[in-house]
């Protein structure tokens, strides 16, 4: 038997129930709209996808299922399709996203098209529902960056997160660090008791490692035995706190009596700022400090390059000081909500400002260490003093003044007299009070006879100071910080050093 043929007729003969009844069965949302973009129908995957029926958009515009940042974008796209020549125009499909009636966001590809007909003109939009198809791509996404055996990031999504956080750290002139971490005695453990006691030891150290770290640090699984950690806000000195904390409860918890094995940990600790300006360079410094640690017998933390850790006496008592400073802060409540203490916070301040203006790498890295120790004079002051909410006595106020003498005879310890960079440590250090127009303190010194770190270490002393809430006064805000800034700029405060301190300010809403 032959099957019948449908005339055309039959196809414009089907009611609007019938139609309807397609429309509303079909797979993707349907929307028909005039040429003004009021929405004449919807079917019902539309009030799926959106939760509006029919009746609830009937008039309103598309632009109703629109985020607001998008709406401008639709408008466009909808003008140029209304306004072509052609009888039948087919839009090309995009990707977007759409607003459910509920305030939520939905993922979303929408395709319009638009039929002419004598004077008659229809517009309908086609859009298919891609919450389905982005968790999936999230889970193979997710799939990428995961390490299955330990549940950790792995190299690659740490690789992401570096660059993120450098651009987040120079955005909003953030110190933070990077650790690098094996596991001594990993690979003589797996090959005597095979992979299996392998992949223990490495899930019971993700354990540890979870442990120990604080909220919004984060650990991935580097490759074989290493491990890497971020740790955002946190200047060296607070790295090497979470390590030793770290070497301690691992060698604990990684003993395993009965087969005689003891695992420990080999740590290299960078920061940025100061150990570099870049991922690359970061990654690398604490990789070498971690083989420093493994090759000086394990189990040991590595922070600072040879140079840096006490080659000379010198070095070793501006650790001492560094360190002493650190405490006197942390003792005082000097520090951030996030732990960064107020000689932390300067030092990346100043080194941002000191890198605008042009200083020399060995300049910024003689600032680093003058910011670091240029309280080192207030440990004389005592706390009844800083914690007095009264107005000062003078005999007060000359004693606080005191501290940048007091500052000098201690870096006079060293060896400055044949060391020119130390020198010029104890003359910044000095010189941090000291005003443009003469009338700072302890010499009364203005203008070029201040040293360019010592006016730099004013403004950003300062500024952090004024941040603070202090027992005589609460936190100053930012616009009252400018208005300070700006009047004692020529006076007190280098206006070079403020204009590009205020630039921040602005810019990056530090």
């Amino acid at each position: 038997m032959g099957s019948k043929s449908v005339s055309s007729d039959f196809l414009f003969a089907l009611s609007k129930d019938k139609l309807a009844t397609f429309l509303n069965d079909f797979p993707d949302g349907v929307v028909f709209s005039d040429m003004s973009g009021n929405i004449l129908f919807s079917n019902k995957e539309f009030e799926n996808i959106f939760g509006y029926s029919s009746d609830e958009v009937r008039g309103k515009s598309l632009e109703t299922v629109i985020p607001s940042e998008l709406q401008e974008k639709y408008r466009e796209g909808f003008d140029k399709l209304v306004h072509g020549n052609a009888s039948v125009v087919t839009g090309r499909q995009i990707e977007s996203q759409g607003l459910h009636k509920d305030g939520s966001s939905v993922p979303i590809e929408m395709s319009h098209h638009l039929i002419k007909e004598a004077d008659n003109h229809l517009s309908f939009s086609l859009i298919r529902n891609m919450s389905q198809q982005v968790k999936l791509q999230d889970k193979l996404y997710q799939q990428t960056i995961t390490d299955p055996l330990t549940g950790l990031f792995n190299r690659r999504y740490f690789d992401e997160r570096i660059k993120q956080e450098f651009h987040r750290s120079s955005r909003y002139q953030r110190l933070f660090s990077v650790m690098i971490i094996d596991i001594d005695g990993f690979k003589q453990a797996n090959d005597l008791f095979g992979h299996s006691f392998g992949d223990e030891m490495l899930v019971r150290a993700t354990s540890i490692f979870r442990e120990v770290l604080r909220d919004g640090d984060t650990v991935y699984r580097y490759g074989g035995d290493e491990f890497a950690m971020i740790l955002p806000e946190t200047a060296k000195e607070g790295a090497l706190d979470l390590s030793e904390r770290l070497l301690t409860t691992f060698a604990k918890s990684c003993c395993v009596k009965e087969k005689r094995i003891s695992l420990t940990l080999s740590v290299g600790i960078a920061s940025h700022p100061e150990d570099s300006n870049n991922e690359f360079d970061l990654i690398r410094a604490a990789d070498r400090r971690m083989y420093q640690s493994k090759e000086n017998g394990g189990n040991l933390v590595t922070a600072y390059n040879l140079r840096e850790s006490g080659e000379s006496d010198d070095d070793a008592f501006i650790l001492l000081l560094t360190k002493l400073i650190l405490l006197v802060e942390k003792n005082r409540n000097w520090q951030s909500k996030e732990g960064v203490s107020h000689s932390q916070e300067i030092r990346a301040l100043g080194v941002d400002i000191g890198r605008k203006l042009g200083l020399s790498v060995d300049r910024l890295h003689l600032y680093e260490q003058a910011a670091m120790l240029h309280d080192i004079g207030t440990i004389h002051i005592p706390m009844a003093i800083f914690n007095k909410k009264e107005k000062l006595t003078k005999q007060e106020v000359k004693e606080i003044q005191r501290h940048t003498e007091v500052g000098e005879e201690i870096l006079s310890l060293l060896d400055a007299d044949h060391n020119r960079d130390l020198s010029e440590l104890k003359k910044i250090v000095s010189q941090h009070h000291e005003w443009v127009d003469g009338n700072g303190y302890p010499r009364g010194l203005k203008g070029d006879e201040i040293l360019i770190e010592a006016k730099i270490l004013a403004v950003t002393d300062a500024y952090s100071a004024m941040k603070a809430a202090r027992s005589y006064r609460p936190a100053l805000t930012t616009k009252e910080i400018v208005i300070e800034l700006n009047q004692m700029s020529g006076k007190q405060f280098a206006p070079e050093v403020v204009d590009v301190l205020l630039d921040l300010v602005n810019h990056n809403g530090i």
